[in-house]
Protein backbone atom coordinates (compact mmCIF):
# COMPACT_ATOMS: atom_id res chain seq x y z
CA UNK A 1 0.00 0.00 0.00
CA UNK A 2 2.83 2.38 0.72
CA UNK A 3 4.12 2.05 -2.84
CA UNK A 4 0.90 3.39 -4.34
CA UNK A 5 1.18 6.97 -5.54
CA UNK A 6 -1.76 9.34 -5.92
CA UNK A 7 -2.87 10.13 -9.45
CA UNK A 8 -2.70 13.62 -10.85
CA UNK A 9 -5.98 15.53 -10.56
CA UNK A 10 -8.02 16.20 -13.69
CA UNK A 11 -9.05 19.73 -14.42
CA UNK A 12 -12.60 19.70 -15.73
CA UNK A 13 -13.91 22.93 -17.12
CA UNK A 14 -10.56 24.35 -18.20
CA UNK A 15 -11.17 24.69 -21.91
CA UNK A 16 -8.15 25.31 -24.08
CA UNK A 17 -8.82 27.49 -27.08
CA UNK A 18 -6.78 27.55 -30.23
CA UNK A 19 -5.24 30.99 -30.67
CA UNK A 20 -4.16 31.72 -34.20
CA UNK A 21 -0.58 33.07 -34.25
CA UNK A 22 -1.49 35.66 -36.89
CA UNK A 23 -3.70 37.46 -34.34
CA UNK A 24 -0.54 39.22 -33.16
CA UNK A 25 -0.12 41.07 -36.44
CA UNK A 26 -3.50 41.18 -38.23
CA UNK A 27 -5.26 44.47 -38.89
CA UNK A 28 -8.83 43.11 -38.98
CA UNK A 29 -10.56 40.34 -37.00
CA UNK A 30 -13.85 38.48 -36.98
CA UNK A 31 -15.62 38.39 -33.60
CA UNK A 32 -17.45 35.22 -32.48
CA UNK A 33 -21.00 35.88 -31.28
CA UNK A 34 -21.41 34.06 -27.95
CA UNK A 35 -25.17 33.87 -27.62
CA UNK A 36 -27.98 31.63 -28.72
CA UNK A 37 -28.64 32.44 -32.35
CA UNK A 38 -31.60 31.69 -34.57
CA UNK A 39 -30.97 29.23 -37.40
CA UNK A 40 -28.91 30.30 -40.42
CA UNK A 41 -27.21 33.24 -38.74
CA UNK A 42 -23.44 33.58 -39.08
CA UNK A 43 -21.35 32.67 -36.02
CA UNK A 44 -18.92 35.57 -36.56
CA UNK A 45 -19.43 39.30 -37.07
CA UNK A 46 -17.01 41.56 -38.82
CA UNK A 47 -14.38 42.17 -40.05
CA UNK A 48 -13.57 44.72 -37.35
CA UNK A 49 -10.52 47.00 -37.22
CA UNK A 50 -8.02 46.25 -34.44
CA UNK A 51 -7.17 49.46 -32.55
CA UNK A 52 -4.71 48.02 -30.00
CA UNK A 53 -3.73 44.68 -28.52
CA UNK A 54 -2.28 43.08 -25.42
CA UNK A 55 -1.36 39.46 -24.70
CA UNK A 56 -4.94 38.37 -23.95
CA UNK A 57 -7.16 41.22 -25.19
CA UNK A 58 -7.85 43.18 -28.34
CA UNK A 59 -9.48 46.59 -28.61
CA UNK A 60 -11.60 46.60 -31.76
CA UNK A 61 -13.89 49.11 -33.44
CA UNK A 62 -17.38 47.61 -33.04
CA UNK A 63 -20.12 49.79 -34.57
CA UNK A 64 -18.17 52.99 -33.91
CA UNK A 65 -17.24 52.10 -30.31
CA UNK A 66 -13.95 50.80 -28.94
CA UNK A 67 -14.68 47.43 -27.33
CA UNK A 68 -12.20 45.22 -25.46
CA UNK A 69 -12.59 41.52 -26.29
CA UNK A 70 -10.51 38.45 -25.47
CA UNK A 71 -8.43 36.76 -28.13
CA UNK A 72 -10.42 33.56 -27.55
CA UNK A 73 -13.38 35.11 -29.37
CA UNK A 74 -11.37 36.50 -32.30
CA UNK A 75 -10.35 35.05 -35.61
CA UNK A 76 -8.01 36.86 -38.03
CA UNK A 77 -9.60 38.26 -41.18
CA UNK A 78 -7.62 37.67 -44.33
CA UNK A 79 -8.50 40.14 -47.06
CA UNK A 80 -7.79 39.39 -50.68
CA UNK A 81 -6.57 42.04 -53.03
CA UNK A 82 -8.85 43.17 -55.83
CA UNK A 83 -6.16 42.65 -58.46
CA UNK A 84 -6.93 38.97 -58.93
CA UNK A 85 -7.59 38.41 -62.61
CA UNK A 86 -10.77 36.56 -63.53
CA UNK A 87 -10.34 33.13 -64.98
CA UNK A 88 -10.64 32.78 -68.70
CA UNK A 89 -13.90 31.26 -69.83
CA UNK A 90 -13.49 28.01 -71.74
CA UNK A 91 -14.30 28.08 -75.42
CA UNK A 92 -17.12 25.93 -76.65
CA UNK A 93 -16.01 23.61 -79.42
CA UNK A 94 -18.68 22.63 -81.90
CA UNK A 95 -18.80 18.94 -82.53
CA UNK A 96 -19.28 17.86 -86.14
CA UNK A 97 -21.48 14.99 -85.00
CA UNK A 98 -23.85 17.13 -82.94
CA UNK A 99 -26.38 17.48 -85.81
CA UNK A 100 -26.60 13.72 -86.24
CA UNK A 101 -27.17 13.18 -82.54
CA UNK A 102 -29.93 15.78 -82.41
CA UNK A 103 -31.70 14.14 -85.38
CA UNK A 104 -31.41 10.71 -83.76
CA UNK A 105 -32.73 12.03 -80.46
CA UNK A 106 -35.75 13.57 -82.24
CA UNK A 107 -36.50 10.20 -83.86
CA UNK A 108 -36.19 8.43 -80.50
CA UNK A 109 -38.52 10.92 -78.84
CA UNK A 110 -41.31 10.03 -81.25
CA UNK A 111 -41.07 6.37 -80.15
CA UNK A 112 -41.14 7.25 -76.45
CA UNK A 113 -44.43 6.99 -74.62
CA UNK A 114 -45.07 9.11 -71.57
CA UNK A 115 -47.24 7.87 -68.71
CA UNK A 116 -49.73 10.12 -66.98
CA UNK A 117 -47.19 10.56 -64.17
CA UNK A 118 -44.59 11.92 -66.62
CA UNK A 119 -42.36 8.85 -66.86
CA UNK A 120 -40.83 7.88 -70.18
CA UNK A 121 -41.54 4.32 -71.28
CA UNK A 122 -39.15 2.65 -73.74
CA UNK A 123 -40.37 -0.59 -75.23
CA UNK A 124 -37.90 -2.95 -76.91
CA UNK A 125 -37.90 -2.69 -80.71
CA UNK A 126 -38.90 -6.32 -81.13
CA UNK A 127 -42.13 -5.64 -79.22
CA UNK A 128 -42.96 -2.41 -81.04
CA UNK A 129 -43.13 -3.97 -84.50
Amino acid sequence: MRKLNPTNPTYHGNDKFFVNPSLKSCSHVFLRIDKVRPPLTPPYSGPHIVKSRTDKNLVIDLNGRNVTVTIDRCKPAYEFSETISPRATPKVIQNQFSNRKSQESNENLSNVRITRHGRHVHFPKRLCE
